[in-house]
């Protein structure tokens, strides 16, 4: 039975007709007058993209050799073994060569620390290489370790016919990686808004699912909502859900046995995204041997269904009239 539930965390006294969820998956929520705190730092790297990310160890490699070698050139070369004797630019080079020797702690044995001052100064900026190496080796792991799910819902949900003369809201998704996903639970949530209430608050259903979890993520899946008479979607026109800005939103949890993670993945409808009087057209086929094959690319694809008989007595979705 389909109930209305308090505010999962999106939101109750909020007006527009912006989603909830954007097709990529991300929560449409923007933000301002938040503060950094130095916390936020690795939060931030972990979050970048590997262009961004990349381009920001290189340029900190960059700045710390040249803060190093504007030291030892202030110092003076010349207390730097081997350096070469000549005009500022030799010097420079010289200087931040041995910076990014010591920095690296790679010391090719040429240029050596030629007095105690640039002895301690060497010194420091060692030290320094192992502390920036060390973060950014333990940040660079964290990146590759972090799971990114690659769960594909399909581009569009279908009002189909179901069982015992009742049409369903389903949706479909599928693992695209050959990982093994295990333990996975999906929830389906209807938000609506009532156009009558100045205010527009938003209202949120819980959806009951015909399967809400499996054990193995296998194959695809796909989520069904029977269209019971107590469900919130009997009764209702499609003008009834663009009216009430209807949004559903599918939140899935699962965990991933390869690297032993659970993750979430996340996914939302509006009424032009729903197809009436078509079904999802298989995905998998099975050989002579008795082996499975699943093909991925059609978890999009959808075929013509005729409706029961509840639906037959109204027009198309699209012209906005009847029941769904």
């Amino acid at each position: 039975m389909a109930r209305q539930i308090s505010d999962p965390g999106f939101g109750i006294k909020l007006g527009g007709t912006g989603r909830i969820v954007k097709r990529d998956g991300t929560l449409n929520v923007g933000r301002t007058g938040d503060t950094f705190h130095t916390s936020d730092f690795y939060h931030m790297l972990l979050m970048w993209s590997w262009p961004k990310y990349l381009s920001f160890t290189v340029a900190l490699y960059v700045v710390v050799n040249a803060i190093f070698g504007t030291i030892y050139m202030v110092i003076g070369t010349h207390q730097i073994l081997n350096a070469t004797d000549g005009d500022w630019w030799m010097e420079l080079s010289d200087a931040m060569f041995f910076s990014a020797q010591t920095l690296t702690t790679v010391g090719y044995g040429n240029l050596a620390p030629g007095s105690p001052l640039v002895s301690g100064i060497a010194s420091l900026e060692a030290l320094a290489g192992l502390f920036i190496f060390g973060i950014f080796t333990g940040i660079s792991y964290g990146r590759f370790s972090r799971i990114k799910p690659r769960i594909t819902f399909s581009e569009s949900a279908v009002l189909a016919p179901h069982r015992d003369g009742l049409n369903a809201f389903m949706c479909r998704l599928v693992n695209e990686r050959s990982s093994v996903v295990m333990d996975s639970t999906a929830n389906l949530i209807l938000v609506m808004q009532d156009p009558k209430e100045p205010s527009h608050n938003r209202r949120y259903y819980q959806l009951p699912l015909d399967i809400s979890h499996i054990s193995s993520l296998a194959m695809n899946w796909t989520l069904v909502h029977t269209i019971t008479s107590d469900s919130p979607l009997s009764g209702l026109h499609h003008g009834d859900l663009v009216e009430r800005n209807a949004e559903f939103l599918v939140i899935l949890t699962a965990f991933d046995d390869t690297v032993g993670q659970q993750f979430y993945a996340r996914y939302s409808y509006r009424p032009q995204e729903v197809i009436e009087g078509a079904r999802f057209e298989t995905m998998f086929e099975t050989s002579t041997t008795g082996d499975v094959m699943v093909h991925v690319d059609r978890v999009h694809d959808t075929v013509p269904a005729i409706m029961h008989a509840v639906a037959l007595e109204r027009a198309p979705l699209d012209e906005g009239s009847g029941p769904l």
